[in-house]
């Protein structure tokens, strides 16, 4: 890790944090900040201008904190225990995160070949890359961990540090949501909601670059952050613009995720007093115009600069694949994966909309308040219809014939679903609990936050219980990579690097040398393509063949790769051909 790079990137941070948080508040300032800056970055690398765009953040972070520490200081708001407990529960996971290694298909695929790409070449990988596979992939992640890696070094782990950092800063923002900052018990709430959230996240993980869990986490700070600045329109906009101009540039799906970010701020731009009709639609535009502006630009780019280049994809080409005969079969085979009770995302959904009527109830008959259970229930639920019927388009018209025949990713594309309905309820709960309060607690006098004693105590068993319920989930989680980080030595990635090692060419330009690579076919690892991907990002060459038993075609190659040596053949090594 680079020591003078860390330094000048924590000062960086640490100005933006400032400046951000002087706007949005301190909750929200995370995650605005790293969007902004995502959306900085993605702006040099369309104009050519990626490696000056990074210099250009860095010193414009430090100049924000010499501005900020020259000005008076600022003042914070009086959530010290929910900021304090939410910090000490992120350390872990970015302690952790800084120390694992990649294992995920998708990251030697794309995710982290284009981040290597991006810190070898210093630029976003053209018509001509061809070691990059899916160049019409939205850049929005890679730029961003890109500068990271810039400053701290070029580390998987220094990647797994930077993606963990955004989704915490997501749960940041979702924490922002809560109006009254004195009650803990919000915050409880909140962090076993979270840490639900999870647990669905588990088909996903968070030892991966994958943005399937960002996507639903950028839609729910988009909702916090409208609720959070109400009656602050204009900041509304621009937070709703930032999240959502961000989300559409992590993957093609992001189009739906930054729609309801920007549903939540419409909403709420709806209910403001005050506003002429003028100003309304002019800051509903801004919002508008914030989002979608990154995404037509990608489309530019690729209209110009990666002209004819297919996509994975491509409706037309998918079209002429599919006979209409297997649509039917498609469709069954979809919504029989969706009801499926055995998989995680299912029973999820199930979990969730049962602990909502459960909560509806208890206010109804325990405290004697009226939830609008059955509403947010059908807001979530027609969020989560609209997500399924666009995943089933996906697997009928777009999605390769052979990926679709398998329903390929189906986990993890239900578990973005089930955590985004989550995500609607736990808000939804959190907001209608905060106002079944009986007493105001920035207006009662100190020693009057509660109607008497057993309410008061009910209070501190609920936090007691919550928060033994976040612990029970984040514990989990963090056992679980701990033991995937224990088995790393055993894995395909680790035994590929300790054969060819990690290969950073200093021009940027690939190896053109011709692979072959000698590996058994145990749990399809070779023709699934595993194999390869990980051998091309590791030794960055585009030419890399794969087979199970050589023959006398090896001569055409100049290196040969034996990762599993069969009997009587050479040892495990990489060898010279030429």
């Amino acid at each position: 890790m680079n020591g003078w790079g860390a330094a000048a990137l924590g000062l960086s941070c640490g100005g933006y944090m400032l400046a951000f948080a002087r706007v949005f508040g301190g909750w929200l300032a995370p995650l605005t900040a790293l969007c902004a800056l995502g959306l900085f970055l993605y702006c040099g690398a369309l104009a050519g201008l990626l490696e000056a765009a990074a210099a250009a953040a860095l010193a414009g972070g430090v100049a924000c904190l010499a501005v900020c520490l020259a000005q008076k200081r600022p003042r914070w708001g009086p959530a010290r225990l929910g900021a304090v407990c939410f910090a000490a529960g992120c350390v872990p996971f970015l302690w952790q995160a800084a120390g694992m290694e990649l294992t995920h298909y998708d990251n030697f695929s794309h995710w982290a070949l284009v981040v290597k790409y991006l810190l070898c070449a210093g630029a976003l990988p053209g018509a001509d890359a061809v070691l990059v596979p899916f160049r019409d992939y939205p850049p929005g992640t890679a730029v961003l961990l890109y500068y990271f890696c810039r400053w701290l070094g070029h580390g998987q782990g220094v990647m797994l540090l930077a993606q963990t950092g955004l989704l915490l800063a997501c749960f940041a923002a979702v924490f922002g949501a809560v109006g009254e900052p004195r009650r803990f018990l919000l915050y409880a709430f909140l962090g076993a909601g979270c840490a639900l959230l999870s647990y669905l996240n588990l088909t996903i993980r968070i030892n991966s670059l994958l943005v399937d869990f960002l996507l639903p986490l950028l839609s729910l700070a988009g909702l916090a952050a409208a609720r959070r600045l109400r009656g602050r329109p204009a900041a509304g906009a621009v937070a709703a613009g930032l999240i959502g101009g961000f989300a559409v540039l992590v993957k093609d799906t992001g189009l739906f995720f930054a729609a309801v970010g920007l549903g939540g701020f419409f909403a709420a731009l709806a209910g403001e007093k005050g506003l002429s009709a003028r100003r309304r639609w002019g800051l509903g535009a801004l919002a508008a115009a914030l989002a979608l502006a990154p995404r037509l630009a990608w489309q530019h780019h690729l209209a110009t600069a990666l002209a004819g280049l297919e996509g994975k994809f491509d409706p037309a080409a998918q079209l002429e694949r599919v006979e209409p005969a297997l649509y039917a079969s498609l469709t069954r085979a979809f919504f029989a994966a969706a009801a499926d009770l055995s998989g995680r995302a299912a029973r999820g959904i199930l979990f969730s909309a049962v602990a909502a009527l459960a909560l509806g109830a208890f206010a109804r008959w325990g405290l004697g308040r009226r939830w609008h259970t059955g509403r947010a229930l059908a807001r979530a639920g027609g969020v989560l219809a609209a997500y399924y019927g666009g995943l089933w388009g996906l697997y009928l018209f777009l999605m390769p014939r052979q990926e679709a025949l398998v329903l390929a990713g189906f986990d993890r594309y239900a578990c973005s679903g089930a955590v985004l309905f989550a995500g609607l309820l736990l808000l939804w709960a959190e907001g209608e609990m905060e106002r079944s309060f009986a007493v105001d607690i920035d207006a009662a006098p100190p020693g009057r936050a509660w109607a008497s004693p057993a309410a008061k105590r009910r209070y501190q068993n609920a936090v007691l219980a919550l928060l033994a319920v976040a612990a029970s989930f984040l514990h989990s989680e963090y056992s679980g990579l701990a033991a995937l980080g224990r088995q790393y030595p055993a894995s395909l990635p680790a035994r590929v690097r300790a054969l060819t090692g990690d290969v950073w060419p200093a021009g940027g330009a690939p190896d053109d040398r011709r692979y072959l690579v000698l590996a058994s076919d145990e749990e399809g690892q070779v023709s699934n393509g595993m194999v390869a991907y990980v051998c091309r990002y590791y030794l960055f060459a585009p030419d890399v063949t794969v087979v199970s038993r050589l023959s006398a075609a090896a001569g055409q190659y100049d290196r040969l790769l034996v990762l599993d040596a069969p009997a009587g053949g050479p040892p495990p090594g990489l060898y010279d051909l030429g």
